[in-house]
């Protein structure tokens, strides 16, 4: 970590700059450094990612831990495959400076590497039918969405160059038939779900607004889509109809993000207020309708450290079992290392 004094005005350094810390903790999918800095120019950095790493655990509904699966690692976006055999996610490799989608077998815990490109490749979604994995790749400068059979037999295709999106695209979820991939365009201001078509044609708005929408979930039978916004200020679960969003519901209160449905369509989970994984029971007999919510238990699961570090869990179809990537504490946590003066002097 290197401290240099910047002409704001100029727009250019002043001198040189002085290394402040031999060792700082990163992530590599997103350059984040485990660092902050005071008005005063006391810096307090970590020197290790032990505090980021994490392992998908089952938990039953009442909140019991009944099995773990694949190794401890830097994870994020469980997404569970529609037959409920196998489990796709992201991994950071530290070594490699680089992060893959890998494929674990629930069954046995025993996983591979899915993705061999040397940009970023994250946030599996399963198509509906569990042949193909749609993901984020992550080039030098541009973004864009990639379909591999599930097999890995196939050439991977790049559905459409994203570019002209000014922030980056998450795959949320696929639309009935496998038509449609509905994802989050995270613009500099806002966040916007918008649905690209599978056959690589130009991607259209499904849900745009001044405030984010992201997660977004299209029900079982394809009617409806969940998703998280910011609009009253906090973050709350919301319903909208599909294919064209028409009306909209309210499902949690006093915070929710992450949406996931049952799969019957008859309930929507989300993550809660202090990380209390919730159950809302909904009717979409004619109209949408909570008809109850009940917390769980929870999820303890890992702080995002990225703006692709979107999902925390995945639910079984029949909603009795839970994979959450949770976090796993050091014993002893590595003590931080603080720079006083760090404008002034690399002294410690």
């Amino acid at each position: 970590m290197v401290a240099a004094p910047v002409d704001l005005a100029a727009g250019k350094l002043t001198a040189a700059p002085q290394v402040i810390a031999s060792k700082t903790a990163r992530s590599t999918s997103t350059y984040y450094g485990s660092f902050s800095v005071s008005q005063g120019s006391t810096v307090a950095y970590s020197a290790e990612s032990a505090t980021n790493r994490s392992q998908l655990t089952w938990f039953d509904e009442n909140g019991k831990e009944i099995g773990r699966v694949g190794p401890v690692g830097v994870i994020a976006n469980p997404t569970i495959s529609p037959d409920g055999t196998r489990v796709a996610l992201d991994s950071n490799d530290l070594k490699a400076n680089n992060v893959d989608v890998w494929v674990f077998e629930l069954a046995h815990g025993g996983g591979s590497r899915f993705t061999f490109n040397p940009s970023d490749e994250v946030t599996p979604v399963w198509s509906r039918d569990g042949s193909t994995i749609a993901y984020r790749t992550q080039g030098s400068t541009l973004s864009n969405i990639e379909l591999k059979k599930a097999n890995g037999l196939e050439t991977v295709r790049v559905l459409a160059n994203l570019g002209s999106f000014s922030g980056d695209i998450i795959p949320n979820s696929w639309s009935p038939g496998d038509r449609e991939i509905l994802f989050t365009s995270q613009n500099p201001k806002n966040c916007d779900l918008m649905l690209l078509p599978a056959d690589g044609s130009k991607p259209r708005p499904f849900l745009t607004s001044p405030a984010s929408k992201v997660n977004g979930q299209i029900s079982p039978d394809g009617k409806w889509v969940a998703y998280a916004s910011d609009e009253a200020g906090d973050w709350e679960v919301y319903v909208t109809t599909f294919p064209g969003a028409n009306g909209k519901w309210q499902v949690s209160s006093g915070n929710g993000t992450e949406p996931r449905w049952r799969g019957d369509g008859k309930a929507i989970f989300f993550i809660g207020p202090r990380q209390m994984l919730m159950e809302a029971t909904v009717s979409t007999e004619g109209t949408f309708s909570t008809t109850g919510v009940r917390t769980l238990f929870p999820a303890h699961s890992r702080p995002p450290n990225s703006s692709a570090d979107i999902f925390t869990y995945d639910v079984t179809r029949d909603g009795k079992h839970f994979l959450v990537n949770q976090a796993v504490r050091p014993e002893r946590p590595p003590p931080l290392g603080v720079v006083l003066h760090a404008a002034d002097s690399p002294a410690k």
